[in-house]
């Protein structure tokens, strides 16, 4: 996280937690299919082993059709139907996977310049990369290919099976003879693309290894590049605005407490002002105690100021280009959220904006704060007469 947010792409990190989490949860998925299995075919050979023993012993022995349900949270299910449900739900996950990886991707590589959030999908991400030559390498190349892996056509081939034409069912048998079961995921094909029978716990594994191995790879390729180089693609970018606030006392300063007048700022060359700017707050405490953290927040400013370097003057002003009233603490996806610059016709608006009897918030772990309070002109005529005195 400081890593990502040093190079001015902090947003990517949910990215890159959700392909973590996805993957833990096919993992767990995983797990519990193999209970399922092994506690199906354990029961099974039991009942067979039965069976045999009763012809030895009596001279016969039938096998006949019984039920071997399991619990799941209170419900008595078939362990063939809880087989197919949880080969569905890592399916899924691995396909929702590939979907955030390419988040992931777009947004710790691509920046400003990646595929809009609500359009990224992994072909998408994967065209884009001939389009930022400074990346490259075996990772970069594993990714120019992703989409046509056998291992993410396989389970983008499962799931749109599922979702747009027919079930896949799987295939659980159990040998009486031989005493042995199997269970596999059967031969489908989408698209003229065939995928042979395989054994359901192998290719399962097989999947889940792979997507593993892909996004230790990327991490790898992130810190590796981000060592030696920084991202060109964040020059709007920037983190925790000022915040100026004036009081009428000196009471009113050291408690904090009712701004006459107050504003969000960065300072600017005024010769050099951006068309836009985007913004994200970061409370950033990695210095290497014990209790360090880093947290990251959607900007919730309505109105940023432009203040020349080095003075208190006003050159312009900031406005979201969403329009949206946000508070500092929503559902919403974190992003760097887009400021437009109004460099003319702005002081009506500013003016408003500083003075305004609004609730004003100073988020203080997240903005530094400069500004004053005024002196009576009793205390300014006590001070010039000491100052004389003292000359005297």
């Amino acid at each position: 996280m400081k890593l990502l947010k040093d190079k001015k792409v902090a947003d990517a990190y949910q990215y890159f937690e959700a392909s973590a989490y996805k993957l833990y949860l096919a993992e767990l998925s995983y797990s519990a299919l193999e209970t399922v299995i092994a506690q199906y075919q354990e029961n099974e050979k039991t009942y067979v082993e039965k069976v045999y023993e009763d012809a030895l012993t009596t001279g016969k022995g039938a096998y006949k059709a019984h039920t071997n349900c399991i619990e799941y949270f209170g419900t008595q299910v078939s362990p063939t139907v809880m087989m197919d449900k949880l080969t569905m739900e890592i399916m899924s996950l691995l396909h929702n996977f590939f979907d955030t990886f390419a988040q992931w991707i777009n947004a710790s590589l691509f920046a400003e310049d990646g595929v809009p959030m609500e359009r990224v999908s992994l072909p998408k991400v994967v065209s884009k990369l001939s389009s930022f030559p400074e990346y490259s390498g075996p990772f970069i190349a594993t990714i120019s290919t992703l989409t046509s892996s056998p291992e993410y056509e396989y389970v983008a081939d499962f799931n749109n099976t599922l979702k747009h034409r027919r079930q896949i069912y799987v295939d659980n048998r159990f040998d009486v003879l031989a005493i042995k079961g199997s269970v596999s995921v059967p031969e489908f094909s989408k698209d003229g693309r065939p995928h042979v029978k395989e054994d359901a716990l192998t290719v399962l594994k097989g999947k889940i290894d792979f997507c593993t191995g892909l996004l230790d790879s990327s991490k790898a390729y992130v810190e590796s590049y981000y060592a030696s180089a920084d991202n060109t693609h964040v020059t709007h970018r920037f983190e925790n605005p000022v915040t100026y606030l004036f009081f009428d006392s000196k009471e009113d300063f050291e408690a904090m407490k009712s701004p006459k007048n107050h504003y969000y700022y960065i300072e600017v060359d005024p010769s050099q002002i951006l068309d836009e700017y985007h913004f994200i707050l970061c409370c950033d405490r990695m210095d290497g105690s014990q209790d360090e953290s880093i947290e990251f927040f959607n900007s919730p400013y309505p109105i940023i100021m432009l203040r020349e370097n080095g003075t208190q003057n006003i050159v312009g002003i900031l406005k979201p280009e969403d329009g949206e009233n946000r508070s500092i603490k929503d559902a919403r996806e974190l992003a760097y959220r887009k400021y437009s610059a109004v460099l003319t016709g702005y002081e009506h608006e500013m003016f408003i904006s500083i003075c305004s009897k609004d609730t004003f918030h100073y988020y203080p772990f997240l903005s530094n704060m400069t500004g004053g309070y005024a002196v009576p002109e009793v205390e300014k005529e006590q001070e010039t007469s000491n100052e004389e005195a003292a000359d005297k």
